[in-house]
């Protein structure tokens, strides 16, 4: 009985960090041009077992990687950080981003897909590569960020 209850204790403590820790697919993502002022134009390629992927997926990958991962453009040595720095905010603020990368989150107000034409190519005998090319709002994203106290605004060290 007591070991029963020891295992569900910790599953209970453990279950945000697994949750959070799936909520974001196996993605890569790169510069694709450049975007209006105040946005980032990348192209996201998720991997996944089945030919289609939901746009929302794509919407979140996109988001993600601009704030954790950063990118870098295909053709040129031209890179771009991660806006918020390094992986280590949204491991220090896991509740504020399990609810804004939940499904049907608010993360999906800072990505938009270009074009509705996905590219699916097959990588291995059962996982395919679908990319999407999205424009992601930089600029609104940082500010609604810094209003939640998650990034220091960039006049912070003056």
């Amino acid at each position: 009985m007591r070991k029963k209850f020891c295992f569900w204790l910790v599953s209970l403590l453990l279950w945000p960090l697994l949750v959070g820790a799936a909520e974001v697919s196996d993605y890569e993502i790169v510069a694709a041009g450049s975007g209006l002022q105040g946005t980032y134009l990348v192209k996201v390629y998720v991997f996944s077992k089945k030919a289609k992927v939901n746009t929302e997926e794509l919407k979140k990958c996109a988001v993600h990687g601009v704030l954790f991962r950063g990118f870098a453009s295909e053709e040129s040595r031209v890179s771009q950080r991660p806006l918020a720095g390094s992986a280590l905010v949204e491991q220090q603020n896991p509740d504020f981003f399990n609810l804004f990368f939940k499904d049907g989150g608010s993360y999906a107000r800072y990505a938009s897909l270009t074009s509705q034409a996905l590219e699916v190519v097959k990588v291995k005998k059962k996982l395919y590569r679908i990319g999407a090319t999205l424009s992601v709002s930089k600029d609104q994203l940082r500010k609604d960020l810094e209003a939640a106290g998650i990034l220091k605004g960039l006049d912070a060290g003056f």
